[in-house]
Parts: structure tokens; sequence; C-alpha cells
């Protein structure tokens, strides 16, 4: 491109059309125009009209080219899977609300890619990309920037890097929310910070536990699984639900009682539990939170409050099962999670020091029409 072609470029730009319009405005503020002006008349309000609204504009072009922050367009689904209208959806938040985007594709990244990468590897790749990227930005002299991530991943995926996001901890670090309820538009998600780790407010808490089914309102109980052989008595499954999917809690209810991921030949559910086949016996207990069948209002204070809630929820059976095994066990958690993905994502970052996996599920295993009875608690 030629230099007019660049100047050009350049003068259309939202920073350099503000970094124009602040030269222009303060030339006015500071007198060449007003000097012009005295040529025409010598009425003082007219003066102070053009220096009242050459001010104006020097903050408008301020707030036009002033940085805008990061954005981080975080696609994690392998290429096969990949819905390239929702990548290019969250490309175009992301450019249009930041002075920088970054895009982590993995299908570009790894195009040929048929069996599945460490997902912990894939977490951590992309937290060092982010952390390359503000190192970056502050090397060229601006300030410490906000970050926006825009995921689109499994709910496992987004938990994962939740986790190590938070090991790099930010000034400003928001996770943004792909909305199906408007139209695909792009919302806030959650806001991952100190106040997550806050104590709800009684009004919070009225609003969170008014979604909760009329079976888990209030403080979710504690089920013991009764004895059975290869049982893991350490462990506890903190069954979430807080979107549309009919037989989940049902489903995560059998695997926590049972430790099997198949109802029997004609039914999985989905689930794959971590860890070698051996290891996954029926935990010790579970407690389920559960919005019913219904998706959550996109509303970023209400998926802040939810957060915190489930993760209260969560420190509270933890601290429960450990006083009932009598300190002799490490107390585990299996979270059995279905409802926004921020909320996954804020979730692994409030757990990241805490002995606790998401329970990945797979719609191409799930089949069955009809769901046996869960087993009674």
């Amino acid at each position: 491109m030629r230099w007019h072609g660049q100047l050009r470029r350049l003068l259309l730009s939202r920073e350099g059309g503000g970094t124009v319009l602040m030269a222009v405005s303060t030339a006015v503020a500071l007198g060449v125009v007003p000097s012009i002006l005295e040529q025409w008349t010598t009425r003082q309000w007219v003066f102070v009209v053009v220096f009242a609204g050459a001010l104006v504009l020097v903050l408008v072009g301020w707030v036009l080219q002033r940085p805008r922050g990061l954005g981080v367009v975080v696609s994690l689904y392998p290429a096969e899977r990949t819905q390239a209208s929702r990548v290019s959806a969250l490309k175009h938040a992301s450019r249009t609300a930041h002075s920088t985007t970054l895009v982590v594709d993995r299908a570009v990244l790894w195009p040929g890619e048929h069996s599945a990468q460490d997902r912990t590897d894939v977490a951590d790749f992309v937290a060092r990309l982010i952390d390359a990227q503000i190192e970056e930005l502050r090397a060229a002299g601006r300030a410490e920037p906000e970050v926006a991530l825009y995921v689109l991943a499994h709910l496992q995926d987004g938990f994962l890097l939740g986790r190590r996001l938070a090991d790099d901890a930010q000034l400003s670090l928001a996770v943004m929310h792909l909305s199906q309820q408007a139209g695909r538009s792009v919302v806030p998600g959650v806001e991952l910070g100190s106040s997550l780790r806050a104590a709800l407010a009684p009004q919070q808490r009225v609003r969170v536990t008014g979604l909760l089914t009329s079976s888990t309102r209030g403080r979710p109980q504690l089920v013991e699984v009764p004895a059975a052989a290869g049982q893991q008595r350490h462990r506890i499954a903190l069954i979430v639900r807080l979107a549309s999917a009919g037989s989940m809690v049902d489903d995560a209810r059998y695997v926590a009682a049972t430790g099997q991921v198949a109802y029997g030949p004609e039914h999985h559910t989905g689930y794959q539990l971590p860890g070698p086949v051996r290891a996954n016996g029926p935990c010790g207990a579970y407690v389920v939170i559960d919005t019913g069948n219904a998706y959550l209002p996109d509303d970023s204070a209400l998926y802040a409050a939810v957060t915190t809630y489930v993760w209260e929820c969560w420190q509270t059976a933890r601290q429960e099962w450990a006083q009932h095994l009598g300190g002799t066990a490490a107390v585990e958690g299996l979270l059995f999670f279905h409802g926004p993905l921020p909320v996954a994502v804020a979730l692994g970052w409030l757990t990241a020091r805490d002995r606790i996996s998401l329970v990945h599920h797979d719609l191409r295993l799930a089949h069955g029409s009809t769901t046996p009875p869960a087993a009674e608690p």
C-alpha cells in the first residue's frame, strides 16, 4: 500500500480520527480560531461557546483514540467441529470493542488434528499466548490493558482455561458470552475478580435461590451414597444444571451413585469420568443445584451471583464431607455441569487450588431415548 493509502486508512480509523480531532480542537481552544473570530465579532459569548465546544471535542477525540484493551478470541473446538459463523461473530465483537484482538483458533493452529490434544496443555498454551500479548502491549508503552475473553469451547476446556488463568491474575479479566437468546449477540458474561469470593448480599441470594427448583431451593443437602464395592468415599459429586438439559440431573446422579457411565448397552449417559476405569467407583456423596430445564437470563450480575453461589455450595459440601470422614482423606470433587460457558470458566478460576474436576459430557456418546429411574439416595 502506498503512503497516501496508508495515510487515508489512518485518518479513517478510530485512533487516527481521534488524534486529528484532538489536534484541531486543541488549536481552537488555544486561540488559533479565536484570533480569527476577532476579525468578525467582539461579542464575548461567541468566544466562550467556541472555547467550550473545542474542549468537548478534545474529550471526544481522546475517547476515540484511547486504548480500549485487549480482546482474546479463543476457539478450542477441533477442526472438524468448529462453527465458523460463531467464531466470526466473536472476532467481530472483539475488533469492534477493543484496540487489539488476539485470535487463538484451534482449528487453524492444528488443522490436521484427528486425535484430541491434552486439554490441560491446550489451556496452558492459550494462557501463555495471552500473557505474551499483554507483555507486548506493556512494552509498547501502554497502560495495563483490560482483557476480555471471547471463548468458544467445550465446558471442560473452558473450566480448565479458567483454572490456568488464575495463575496469571490480570488487572481486569472479563469473560464474554455469545448469547443464544439475543440472536447470537455478544453480551457480558462474568468478570473474574475477588468480588466472586465475596459473600452474596441478601437480595442476590434471594434472586439466585428463587431460580432453583423446589427440590434444591435453600441450602442444597449433601446426600450420602450407600456403601458399595470400589466406592471412592473421598469423592463428592457436585451436580449443577443451569440450562436446558432434560435428563442431565438424573444421569449425573446415576453416574455418581454407581460409578457407571451407562445404564446398559442401550443407554450411555455421555459422561466420561477422569482417570482409569478401576478408579471410578461410586462417589461417597453428591449435592444437586438445579434451576430446572430452562436457560438463565443474559445478565452478567446474575451470572456472577450464581457462580459465587455454586462456589459457596462446593466449599460447604467439601468441609461437611471432610468432617464426616474424620480427616482420613483429602476430599475431591467431580463437577457435573451444564450451563453458560462463562460460569464454567469462572468456576475453574475460583477452584484453581481445589481438588475438583469437571466431568466432560460428549453428545456423540450419549444415546438412549428413555432414562431409567435414578438411584434412590
